[in-house]
């Protein structure tokens, strides 16, 4: 049994983002595709007290631009449905297809990780970080 701190970090922002969670796994070899959906249960589970802050936190991190272009344009970028507890499988799968199309990276001990099905070695003690990629203003 190993248990490894995932933190979850956005670009250019000191806001509200995920919450640092601690990750058990049977054995330090997994894929990447494992580690997400252990740290998304995980970050469901510590943010579903306040089901508001919980939407917006994971739809911040998760929701891809031209999901957040979409929605501003037509005024407001409001969750994708009513406040209601959110769904893990769901999360997971939406936080599965963000990683997929590059809307945030996973960074484990200092080394990007590029695909799903990358198997990875976890390490007592070597940050994990899923950092959410922002586009920069003006640019």
């Amino acid at each position: 049994m190993i248990e490894i701190e995932v933190r979850g970090r956005r670009n250019g922002t000191l806001d509200d983002g995920l919450p640092t969670v601690l990750v058990r796994l049977s054995e330090e070899r997994t894929t990447a595709r494992e580690l997400i959906r252990h740290a998304v249960e995980e970050q469901v589970r510590e943010l579903r007290a306040d089901a508001a802050r919980c939407r917006r936190i994971l739809d911040r991190h998760f929701l891809s631009d031209d999901e957040l272009r979409a929605q501003a344009a037509a005024g407001a970028i409001r969750p994708p449905r009513q406040m209601a507890d959110p769904d893990v499988a769901e999360e997971v799968a939406r936080a599965w297809r963000a990683f997929a199309r590059g809307t945030f990276v996973v960074f484990v001990g200092g080394r990007q990780v590029v695909g799903l099905d990358e198997e990875i070695t976890l390490r007592i003690g070597e940050p994990v970080v899923f950092l959410r990629l922002v586009a920069l203003t003006g640019g």
